[in-house]
C-alpha cells in the first residue's frame, strides 16, 4: 500500500500530471462556472488511476445499503482481482466553517463508501480545491474523523478505518487577468 501511496503523492504533489493531462487546468486556465471545475478534477484523478494501471472510473456508484445512495467521484479498481483499491472525493474548499464542514462530509462518504466496499480500498482521497490561498482546514479534525467511527444520517454506525490510508489534497488556483483560474499549487498530506 505505501508504494501506491508514494505513486499517488508523487504525481499530484507537482504539476506535471495534471498539466500533461488536463492542460485547461493549468496554462490554459479554466471559467469557475457550474461544475467545470469539479468535472476536471475528478477526471484528473481518473486518468491517474488509468495511468497508474487502474481501471478508473468516474462518478463510480458504490453498493448500496439502508437506502442512502453514494457516487464516488473516482474509483480505482485492481485489474487483476476486480476490487476497488482507490476512492476518491473532490470538493471545492473555501476556507469557511461551512467549508470545513463540507470536507468532513466527504471524509464521511469516502469512510462509508469503504465499508460498503468491505474496507477493501486500500487508499481514501479527499482532494480539494479552492480559488487562492484560503485558510486551511483542519486536518486533525479530518484525521479524527477517520480514526473514529461514527453513524451515518439514517443511524448506520460506520467502523473506525482499519487497515487503508487517507490522503489529503489541495489544488490552488490563482485567479488570471482575464478571470479564468490556473492551478498553481497541489499539495498532499497523510492523514491516516
Amino acid at each position: 500500500m505505501s508504494e501506491l501511496l508514494d505513486k499517488v503523492v508523487a504525481a499530484m504533489s507537482s504539476l506535471d500530471f495534471v498539466a500533461k493531462a488536463y492542460p485547461m487546468l493549468t496554462e490554459w486556465g479554466v471559467r469557475d462556472q457550474d461544475v467545470l471545475v469539479h468535472s476536471l478534477g475528478c477526471s484528473a484523478w481518473t486518468a491517474l488511476g488509468q495511468e497508474l494501471g487502474f481501471m478508473a472510473v468516474c462518478e463510480c456508484p458504490v453498493p448500496t445499503s439502508y437506502s442512502a445512495d453514494i457516487r464516488s467521484d473516482a474509483v480505482w479498481f485492481s485489474r487483476g482481482d476486480r476490487t476497488p483499491e482507490v476512492l476518491v472525493e473532490f470538493e471545492r474548499y473555501d476556507g469557511s466553517s461551512p467549508g470545513e464542514l463540507k470536507l468532513d462530509a466527504k471524509v464521511r462518504n469516502l469512510r462509508d463508501a469503504s465499508s460498503r466496499w468491505e474496507g477493501v480500498p486500500k487508499l481514501l482521497v479527499l482532494s480539494a480545491w479552492s480559488k487562492g490561498v484560503v485558510a486551511a482546514p483542519d486536518t486533525k479534525k479530518l484525521a479524527a474523523r477517520c480514526a473514529m467511527g461514527f453513524k451515518t444520517a439514517v443511524g448506520v454506525q460506520v467502523a473506525p478505518i482499519r487497515g487503508a490510508a487517507v490522503l489529503f489534497h489541495r489544488m490552488i488556483f490563482n485567479v488570471q487577468r482575464d478571470g479564468t483560474l490556473a492551478l498553481t499549487q497541489s499539495r498532499c498530506e497523510r492523514l491516516v
